[in-house]
């Protein structure tokens, strides 16, 4: 939004609210006032002091009432620092803050409907929003800064400067019990643990963080929902939605262990000593990096309704979110990124000019699924085909009336169809488009539009009876798909002699490609002799492949990571260069076989076909909810939003 059109939007707010604030109506308003002496004609009119500052509305000693705030006990000295500023610039009415946890402060917002502005240490999640509709609350998000979630033991304590998260999640849920499990040169003392209460944001994020990793489901994904339960079952453990208890149940012994926001370690670095996580120490340089692996983002959250009915609550988020570069620091926090910062205001600006979200959501209403009608045709990578199955079967659960056909061909074949025939709408692949397929695109007036839409982490697995191998190399993978080890014995001298028998998806499949590309080309093997492995069964249908894999205790295979959760019951993934398929890895950067997932289609058909729009726009805009339970990984933010932007480019919004 420009400079220009936001002094607009103030001004003409501005000026309502002054001719709404002296009972006149608009048009008695615009007659001229007889020159008094009181009031000689040279006087500045109205209109001109407020185009001189069209914020002056907004100033704390202009606006009255109260300012009712509750939630995170993490946010909870950003917001008392405002509040307490707040008031000492002019403010005369009073600013609650109370702090009662992020899923009590929306359970205020949301349902009982009691406060202005919620304060979050995590985004809100989709069950309070729609609590929020139901009293007729559209929240709106303000990102304010970022935390970094502090683990912290006594100042006297003199043995442990450092964890790793794996050694935090048995601690805090009573896998260690004492100390010496965690490092034998540590004291046989039982470890005294200091939490945050379930109803704190903070709690909800040390659990995905830190616990869940460790509290596998029966697919063996990490588990919030059974993270949580292990950590509220751990045996002693103290529980408070108070911060400062915590800091003090901390000091009062050289055993304890606690974390909370780290704000509440700054204020208490005198009695506390905040442990460095993975290696690194929570400061502003590595949460700037992206190196501290426990820092979260801030908000606070209220709605354009009520800013508009009180302005009092305008101006006091006016103030907050202008007032926070010189405060956050000095709070116990960082800043958000700029940008974040920057979506803050304008959120904030369309807030109050009456700019709500409600229009661009109702912009969106052409592309709810009940309000399109045809049918959408995609196909392509069978490692792509559980998402885009997933959102298809969403899609028509919506309202869609018309038929979503989703064909696993292989990416290659997907790209034929796409490209080359012509038939299809949306091509699903896990490599990215060739230049050769992109010429056979423009050869029949196609431009390909790319979405990225999550993570595959490629699953080389044998069947769950293999009680031998656990983990292999790249070299020796590349080794034994090529034939050049036949035998198990020929990778390591301790596995039986007996014929490996190989499974791998068609040469038509992205995975293929991939996994030629990481596994042999290195090592100067390639497709062909992969291609002409002896012996070597060849499939587009991953569960063929399943299936052949858990038939024989010497038989290996490799597909996406989704087909491998879907049968983890009778097969296991082995760990490549060490490294085992898990989320953390993947969001670490450290398991060698990752590779993106991707959509395509193009302006025109989308253009022409409201349908197909309406299924991609669909499809990126719930791939937070669904990509993880499908069995992939996230792709990252930026990606996500360049194909939210890429989608509104194409059919001009």
């Amino acid at each position: 939004m420009s400079k220009i059109f936001r002094t607009s939007i103030f001004l003409l707010v501005a000026l309502s609210v002054v001719l709404a604030a002296c009972g006149a109506p608009a048009e008695e308003a615009t007659e001229a006032a007889p020159a008094t002496e009181a009031a000689p004609a040279t006087e500045v009119p109205a209109t001109e002091a407020v185009a001189e500052d069209p914020m002056a509305m907004y100033a704390p000693d202009a606006v009255e009432g109260d300012v009712v705030t509750a939630g995170s006990s993490t946010v909870f000295p950003v917001s008392e620092r405002m509040a307490e500023l707040f008031q000492q610039e002019g403010f005369t009415g009073n600013v609650t803050v109370d702090s009662i946890g992020t899923g009590g402060g929306f359970e205020r917002f949301c349902v009982a409907g009691e406060t202005d502005i919620s304060n979050a240490s995590r985004a809100i999640k989709d069950s309070e929003k729609e609590a929020c509709a139901a009293i007729g609350r559209e929240p709106i998000e303000f990102r304010v800064g970022t935390d970094a979630l502090a683990v912290v033991v006594s100042a006297d304590n003199d043995f442990v400067s450092g964890l790793t998260k794996e050694q935090l999640g048995k601690i805090f849920t009573g896998e260690f019990a004492t100390w010496d499990q965690v490092d034998p040169s540590y004291p046989a003392e039982t470890i005294q643990i200091y939490s945050p209460g379930a109803d704190s944001g903070t709690f909800d994020y040390f659990v995905e963080a830190v616990v869940a990793p460790l509290t596998p489901n029966a697919e063996g994904k990490a588990d919030t929902g059974l993270g949580e339960e292990a950590l509220l079952a751990r045996e002693g453990a103290q529980f408070s939605e108070d911060d400062n208890v915590l800091v003090q149940g901390v000091v009062g012994s050289p055993y304890a262990i606690g974390y909370f926001g780290y704000a509440y370690y700054v204020e208490n670095a005198d009695t506390l000593k905040a442990l460095a996580i993975e290696g690194v120490e929570p400061t502003q340089e590595s949460v700037d990096a992206g190196e501290y692996p426990l820092a979260r983002p801030l908000f606070i959250y209220s709605t354009a309704a009520i800013m508009q009915e009180k302005p009092q609550v305008a101006a006091f988020i006016y103030f907050y979110l202008t007032n926070l570069e010189d405060n956050i620091v000095d709070v116990g926090y960082f800043p958000a990124p700029a940008a974040d910062l920057e979506a803050a205001m304008d959120a904030w600006e369309a807030a109050v000019s009456g700019e709500a979200a409600a229009p661009a959501m109702d912009e969106m209403a052409e592309y709810a699924p009940d309000a399109v009608e045809g049918d959408v045709v995609t196909a392509g990578s069978s490692t792509v085909f559980p998402v885009s199955e997933r959102m298809a079967e969403l899609f028509q659960q919506e309202g869609f009336t018309g038929n979503v056909t989703v064909d696993s061909i292989g990416s290659g074949g997907g790209f034929e169809r796409f490209c080359v025939a012509g038939e299809t709408d949306v091509a699903n692949a896990s490599r990215g488009i060739k230049d050769s397929e992109k010429e056979a695109c423009a050869a029949i007036g196609r431009e390909p539009i790319e979405f990225r839409v999550g993570t595959d982490a490629l699953a080389v697995v044998v069947s769950a009876d293999n009680d031998f191998v656990s983990g292999l190399t790249k070299e020796q993978l590349g080794k034994i798909f090529t034939g050049e080890f036949a035998t198990w014995d020929q990778v390591d001298a301790s596995y039986p002699a007996e014929t490996i028998q190989i499974y791998s998806p068609g040469a038509d499949s992205g995975t293929f490609d991939y996994f030629v590309e990481e596994t042999m080309e290195d090592f100067g093997l390639g497709e062909e002799a992969l291609l002409a492995r002896e012996g070597a069964q060849f499939s587009e249908d991953d569960n063929v492949l399943v299936q052949g894999v858990v038939g024989s205790p010497y038989a290996i295979g490799y597909f996406g990571y989704a087909y491998y959760v879907e049968n983890a019951d009778t097969l296991k993934a082995l760990a490549i260069e060490g490294v085992e398929p898990t989320q953390e890895a993947v969001d670490a950067g450290e398991y060698p076989l990752a590779r993106p997932l991707f959509i395509y289609s193009t302006a025109s058909i989308m253009q022409e076909k409201p349908q197909v729009a309406a299924f991609v726009y669909f499809y990126l805009t719930n791939l937070e909810d669904n990509i993880v339970d499908v069995g992939y990984f996230p792709a990252p933010a930026a990606d996500l939003e360049a194909a939210m932007d890429a989608w509104k480019t194409a059919v001009g919004k």
